[in-house]
């Protein structure tokens, strides 16, 4: 099990040792894409850990919409804060993809964090970069909106993406275009013109499947920085 294991998200924070002990916890599960893994307001205390594939997180924003919070992908532990507190679930977590996870019951989970506190502690500093992440999206917002989705999406690739042979990015996550605009708190079209422009500096690329490939990273987070992007050369 232990070499099969994602070496990413919290796993890839844990020791071996701890590591293989989360992974025994529950039963192994799988979900179809587009499945509801966990639903906003249930009562239940499990949490998955994703083993493969990726889910989007959503709450109900302020105008009763649904408003994607996070992505989060194998190596990552989601449902866990149900499982803390006792309280009903503050969001609803989807299949974004197929999804393979082991499904852990909230007193095994509450039992492993009482024998290694380190994987609370690796829990709460995930919580911690979760929260960095977002104060840093809502500083972005004056910012023009190449930028806001050149932050998505060089957060998306460094946590989600793959390595390419030729040493750019890709990221192998069917998000749609509204899904991206929801976490850069814009409007989809806004999202669909800021992507394109992108596109035109060569910054990114999309195939028909959604995948997202980033052939040059320094060049996205000049972009994410603030920096005006520029058209690709022709013939680039």
């Amino acid at each position: 099990m232990e070499n099969d294991r994602p070496y990413r998200g919290l796993l890839g924070r844990l020791s071996d040792h701890t590591a293989c002990a989360l992974l025994a916890l529950g039963a192994p599960v799988a979900w179809v894409p587009g499945a509801t893994v966990f639903r906003e307001g249930a009562e239940d205390g499990h949490a998955a850990l994703l083993l493969t594939g990726a889910v989007t997180v959503w709450a109900t924003g302020v105008e009763g919409g649904p408003t994607l919070l996070a992505v989060r992908s194998a190596g990552d532990l989601v449902g866990e804060m149900a499982a803390l507190d006792g309280k009903p679930r503050s969001a609803t977590v989807t299949a974004c993809g197929a999804v393979t996870a082991r499904l852990i019951p909230q007193h095994q989970l509450l039992d492993l964090l009482d024998r290694h506190g380190t994987v609370l502690a690796e829990l709460a500093k995930a919580g911690v970069d979760h929260l960095r992440w977002s104060n840093d999206l809502r500083r972005a917002m004056p910012q023009q909106a190449s930028t806001r989705i050149a932050r998505v999406l060089v957060h998306l690739v460094t946590r989600h993406g793959r390595r390419t042979a030729d040493g750019g990015w890709t990221l192998d996550l069917p998000l749609t275009n509204i899904e991206l605009a929801s976490i850069a708190g814009m409007k989809p079209r806004t999202a669909e013109k800021a992507f394109s422009d992108l596109r035109d500096t060569g910054a990114v690329r999309a195939s028909a499947r959604r995948v997202v490939q980033v052939p040059d990273l320094a060049h996205l987070e000049t972009i994410a920085a603030g920096h005006r992007p520029e058209p690709a050369p022709e013939g680039g």
